[in-house]
């Protein structure tokens, strides 16, 4: 097994989420009114300040709105593509002054000269970390997002078993003896990946990744809220030994809470906050409850 990478990334990560008691990460998925009937950015944003600066008011104010509360943001590349860079630039300064870890959700997976080519906008947006996928391969794809982690402490994610239903269908497939998801889990772990994103959607996958990979490496943990996960059940699967290194993610119950909520789209900042709040709180208590049963404490 390799020493984990991202060591710069891992010690703010950890900092962080001890002085804010916290292991939520806020997902900003930002979609514009017309989308889709649900879950979208409030229309008078955009009526009143245009569809690119709209997005991008929502994001920024989103960010200092729950910042309290998460010691990490991960933004959804394909959701802010209207920002551009300088968009982006704002968006993880924004990220970085208020007190937070930025992710940029790409999910890398090309071959290593176009993964080389994205890892430096990365770095120019401002980022912390990415997410990216094993698909490509090891020699000649994900080779240089593993170099890049070593010479920058950055941190990286490699997508192991994702939240959707549909993800059984590859993802447990055999592969050398062994299911997908773990042989990803296996490999990624002798490289050194700083973290695995691993759906709360199946906590028995969570388990095992987490035997596999041990107690230094993260799991960052999407599908609370809409997509059904239960954190407890994550926590008790997923955390290490002493109960820490599980991150779980949470995005439109937060940054959409306003609809939930009934309140007037000009509120939407204020009630991301609260549900914000309100997912931390809920977390500090399932963790207790999952780890005093795990742990027999």
């Amino acid at each position: 097994m390799s020493q984990v990478l991202g060591g710069e990334f891992l010690r703010r990560y950890r900092r962080l989420s001890s002085e804010k008691d916290s292991y939520l990460c806020v997902g900003l998925d930002p979609v514009p009114p017309g989308f889709r009937d649900r879950y979208v950015v409030p229309r008078f944003l955009v009526e009143s300040f245009g569809l690119l600066d709209g997005l991008k008011k929502f994001c920024l104010e989103v960010v200092r709105a729950v910042a309290p509360y998460t010691p990490m943001i991960k933004v959804n590349v394909q959701h802010v593509l209207p920002l551009g860079l300088e968009g982006l630039r704002e968006v993880a300064s924004e990220i970085r002054a208020s007190g937070c870890l930025s992710m940029l959700d790409v999910k890398l997976s090309d071959i290593a000269s176009t993964n080389e080519v994205a890892l430096r906008w990365v770095e120019e947006a401002g980022f912390d970390a990415v997410t990216f996928s094993p698909f490509p391969g090891y020699r000649g794809g994900v080779d240089v997002v593993y170099r890049w982690a070593e010479e920058t402490g950055k941190g990286i994610f490699v997508l192991c078993r994702m939240s959707n239903p549909g993800a059984s269908d590859i993802q447990l497939l055999r592969v050398d003896g062994l299911e997908l998801y773990k042989k990803i889990a296996s490999e990624a772990r002798e490289r050194g990946v700083t973290g695995l994103v691993v759906g709360c959607t199946a906590p028995k996958e969570l388990k095992a990744v987490r035997e596999i990979v041990g107690d230094e490496a993260l799991i960052l943990s999407p599908g609370m809220g809409v997509q059904g996960g239960d954190p407890r059940e994550a926590f008790r699967a997923g955390a290490n030994r002493v109960g820490e290194n599980l991150i779980v993610v949470s995005a439109r119950s937060i940054i959409y809470a306003y609809e939930a909520f009934g309140w007037a789209e000009e509120r939407f900042a204020e009630a991301a906050s609260l549900e914000a709040k309100r997912r931390l709180e809920e977390l500090r208590r399932v963790r207790n409850e999952a780890l005093a049963q795990k742990f027999k404490v």
